[in-house]
C-alpha cells in the first residue's frame, strides 16, 4: 500500500482568513484523497516551527514565507506552496488574494451607493494593505475624489492604548468632507473607524459608509453599526494551493507561478447599507430611526427630534432614499425580524416585541405582505441555508 504524503500546513488558525484557507485544503482532500497533516494552532505571522528546513516531509503549504525561509526552502528542492501576503512573489510557487481587486471592490462598493469622496484607512508598510489602497485609486479614476489616506503602524498596535489610535483616526475623519466613504484595508481597521465615528457623533452610513475586508463575521457583528466588508476567497486559495502542491509532489514544476485570485464579493451590512445623504437633518432623522424603530417609535417621535413639517420630512426621505419615513421605520423592524427568525428559536410573540410591533398578529400580516411568506416559513426556508460567514438581510 503506498503510504500518504507527510504534508506541512504552516497557516495560521487565529484569523478567519487562515481557517478558510485550511477549510478549502480539507475540501480538496476529501475530493481527492488524504495525506498525513502536521497541523498547529498559530497566531498570525508567527514563524515556522524551526525543524521545518530539517524536515523529512514531501510537501509544505507556507503563509508566513519570508525572502530568506524562501532562499533555504527552495534550496532542499522540496515542493512548496507559499501564501504569503507580506513580500509578494520570492521565486517559489504562490497562490494569493487579489489585492487590488479587493481594494477596487471596496471602492465600487461605496461608488454605487453615491460616495463620491472616498478615504482609505491602513496599514504603513505592509504590502497587502498598500496594494488594496492601489485598487481603491484605481476603481475612484474618473469616478470620485480621494480625498484622505491615514496609516499607521502594524505591529504597534499592540504596543499602545487602542483609545489613542482611535483618536487619531477620529482627528483625520473630522477634516475630511462629507458624504465620505471609507475603504479600510481589513475589519480591524473598519472597527477603528467605525469607533471614532461613534466617539465624534457622526451618522453611519448616511453621513460616513465604511467598508472592510476579510468577512470576519463575529469581528463584522461587534462593530456598531455592523460592518459591511470585502469577502477573499480563501477558501478557493486553500483548495487552489493543495491542488497544486499534489501536482509538485507528483514531479510536476511550476516555474515563475504567482496566481491572484479575486474576492467573492461584498457582504453588506450596516455600515454602508445606504446612500449618500448630504442632509444633515435627514441623517439625523435616519440615525434615530434606524437606532430606536425596534421600541415602537412613529413618525411622531422622529418629526419631535427634527425642525422639519411632516410634509417637508416626507419630501427630504423620498427625494434622498426614496421611501417615507413611515416605510423607513417598517423596513428597519422587517430586517430586524428576519434577523431574530433566523439567528434565533424565539416564539413570534417574542420577535414581535423585539422587533417593534405591538402585536404578533399585526407582525405576521406585515411581514406576509411585505415578503410573501408567514414568518414560519420563512424561518423553515433560511435556518438551514446559514452561510458560515456572513449574512445578508
Amino acid at each position: 500500500m503506498k503510504s500518504r504524503p507527510n504534508v506541512a500546513l504552516i497557516v495560521e488558525t487565529s484569523v478567519i482568513y487562515g481557517r478558510q484557507i485550511l477549510h478549502g485544503v480539507a475540501r480538496f482532500l476529501r475530493a481527492h484523497g488524504g495525506w498525513s497533516v502536521f497541523l498547529d494552532e498559530r497566531e498570525l505571522g508567527a514563524p515556522p516551527p524551526d525543524w521545518l528546513l530539517n524536515w523529512d516531509g514531501d510537501g509544505i503549504i507556507c503563509r508566513p514565507t519570508t525572502p530568506d525561509l524562501a532562499r533555504q526552502l527552495k534550496a532542499r528542492g522540496l515542493p512548496i506552496v507559499d501564501l504569503n501576503d507580506q513580500y509578494g512573489y520570492l521565486g517559489l510557487p504562490r497562490i494569493s488574494s487579489d489585492m487590488r481587486a479587493i481594494g477596487h471592490m471596496a471602492a465600487t462598493h461605496l461608488l454605487e451607493r453615491g460616495f463620491h469622496n472616498i478615504a482609505f484607512c491602513g496599514f504603513r508598510g505592509e504590502v497587502w494593505s498598500q496594494e488594496r489602497y492601489r485598487g481603491v485609486q484605481e476603481a475612484i479614476t474618473g469616478h470620485g475624489e480621494l480625498c484622505g489616506v491615514f496609516e499607521s503602524d502594524w505591529q504597534n498596535l499592540r504596543e499602545q492604548a487602542w483609545q489613542e489610535e482611535r483618536d487619531r483616526v477620529g482627528e483625520w475623519l473630522s477634516s475630511l468632507p462629507r458624504p465620505l466613504g471609507v475603504v479600510a484595508c481589513n475589519d480591524v481597521r473598519g472597527h477603528h473607524v467605525l469607533d471614532a465615528c461613534r466617539l465624534l457623533d457622526i451618522t453611519v452610513p448616511e453621513t460616513v459608509a465604511v467598508v472592510g475586508v476579510d468577512n470576519s463575521q463575529t469581528f463584522c457583528e461587534l462593530c456598531s453599526p455592523p460592518l459591511s466588508s470585502v469577502m477573499p476567497n480563501a477558501e478557493r486559495i486553500g483548495y487552489e494551493s493543495a491542488s497544486l502542491l499534489e501536482q509538485l509532489m507528483a514531479g510536476a514544476t511550476r516555474e515563475n507561478f504567482n496566481w491572484h485570485l479575486p474576492p467573492s464579493g461584498v457582504v453588506t451590512r450596516e455600515s454602508s447599507d445606504a446612500l449618500a445623504i448630504d442632509d444633515v437633518v435627514v441623517a439625523q432623522a435616519l440615525r434615530f430611526i434606524r437606532e430606536n424603530a425596534c421600541t415602537g417609535i412613529s413618525v411622531d417621535d422622529v418629526l419631535a427630534r427634527t425642525p422639519l413639517s411632516r410634509s417637508s420630512l416626507e419630501r427630504s426621505f423620498r427625494q434622498y432614499i426614496g421611501r417615507s419615513p413611515q416605510e423607513e421605520i417598517r423596513d428597519v423592524r422587517l430586517k430586524r425580524t428576519k434577523q431574530l427568525l433566523v439567528e434565533t428559536d424565539y416564539s413570534l410573540a417574542r420577535i414581535a416585541e423585539l422587533s417593534g410591533f405591538k402585536h404578533p398578529e399585526y407582525m405576521m400580516v406585515q411581514f406576509k405582505r411585505l415578503t410573501g411568506y408567514t414568518p414560519s416559513q420563512w424561518r423553515n426556508n433560511n435556518i438551514s441555508d446559514l452561510p458560515s460567514e456572513g449574512l445578508k438581510i
